[in-house]
């Protein structure tokens, strides 16, 4: 009886915690296919405005976005809300750091760039650590792929280059300030969503990019089909 006991105690605990880190179906508490009053009504946004879509979607697919101002994982961000078909599909979250690209410093003083560097350093590792915290707490501890650098490593490329030339740019900060560049892109796969991040900094370029994007496998596939049709109609 006890052997019994410990093992559905066993077993209570497991199922605990394997739902705890549930592979995702959605965005939130939007799951895929809802309609946008579904979601609307799941996600209780503080916004619920018509945006445009991106370019990669064409006219015809009749794509319908919704944006609304945020906040996510502490972070201000603004999340979208992608439709086909009135059907849920896609969300996007944007993370505002605006304000990196408004920094008040002095690109012809070194001291000045490379405090600049190190608080833009700083932050986006800081904000990186914490993205995938909540992704493991989530979704559990799937690794994902990357392309280029793995996002907790976005400056390492940059790191070195600042070591390397670092009595060059003490003479030319502003070629030190064009340097600050960094790109990262990480990808989970799970049964029934893909899940992208991605960082994309460029300093001269006041390019401070920061996205959370999951998506619906089947209804990208659906979608993908879709343009491919509308694509051979033009052959």
């Amino acid at each position: 009886m006890r052997t019994a006991s410990i093992s559905l105690a066993l077993a209570a605990a497991w199922a605990w915690a394997a739902g705890a880190a549930q592979p995702p179906v959605g965005f939130q508490e939007a799951v895929w296919g809802m309609s946008q009053a579904e979601v609307r009504g799941a996600v209780d946004p503080s916004q619920w405005r018509t945006v445009p879509a991106e370019n990669d979607f064409p006219e015809e697919l009749g794509i319908k976005v919704f944006g609304s101002n945020e906040t996510i994982a502490g972070y201000p961000a603004e999340v979208r809300y992608y439709f086909v078909e009135d059907r849920f599909c896609q969300a996007t979250v944007d993370f505002d750091f605006s304000h990196l690209a408004s920094y008040d410093f002095n690109y012809n003083v070194f001291r000045s760039v490379d405090e600049y560097y190190r608080v833009i350093r700083d932050e986006t590792l800081t904000f990186v650590h914490d993205i995938f915290d909540l992704l493991r707490k989530k979704y559990g501890k799937k690794e994902p792929v990357f392309e280029g650098l793995d996002p907790r490593e976005v400056f390492l490329r940059t790191d070195e280059r600042v070591r390397r030339d670092r009595w060059n740019f003490r003479y030319h900060p502003s070629e030190y300030y064009k340097n600050i560049i960094a790109s990262s892109y990480a990808r989970w796969d799970f049964p029934k969503t893909r899940v992208l991040f991605s960082v994309n900094i460029s300093a001269a370029d006041k390019r401070f990019d920061y996205r959370l994007s999951l998506a619906s496998l089947d209804l990208q596939e659906y979608i993908n089909t879709r343009k491919d049709r509308l694509r051979s109609q033009d052959l």
